[in-house]
């Protein structure tokens, strides 16, 4: 397994990372920081980086 290449590799890494987590423990913004990193996902595959 590596590691991703672009901006938009680590914000679908990092979004699935803190929705699992925050399946077991109670997150403070939980929703807004996993909105922004979907969001991030979105506009960085759009744009290509």
């Amino acid at each position: 397994m590596s590691l991703p290449k672009t901006i938009s590799g680590w914000c679908l890494w990092l979004f699935f990372l803190w929705y699992g987590i925050g399946s077991f423990v109670t997150l403070p913004l939980f929703a807004t920081i996993a909105g922004i990193l979907a969001l991030g996902y979105a506009i960085f595959a759009l744009i290509g980086r």
